[in-house]
């Protein structure tokens, strides 16, 4: 292996995501924001986290109420 191979594949194992799992107060935080009116990517800044995981966490977590 080069060593400009090997640098790249260590720039990809940097980029790597890892899952956080949401916290109760996440939850919380987005039922309030989303029940406030409040888009998907907007809450999204607000949590750090990415509009699709917020929209996915928000239709799971509004089944079960």
């Amino acid at each position: 292996m080069s060593v400009s191979t090997n640098h790249s594949q260590s720039a990809k194992d940097i980029s790597k995501r890892t899952y956080r799992h949401w916290t109760t107060l996440e939850d919380r935080k987005l039922l309030e924001l989303r029940n406030s009116g409040m888009k998907f990517r907007h809450i999204a800044t607000q949590l750090s986290r990415t509009a699709i995981s917020v929209e996915k966490r928000y239709r799971k977590i509004s089944k079960s109420d």
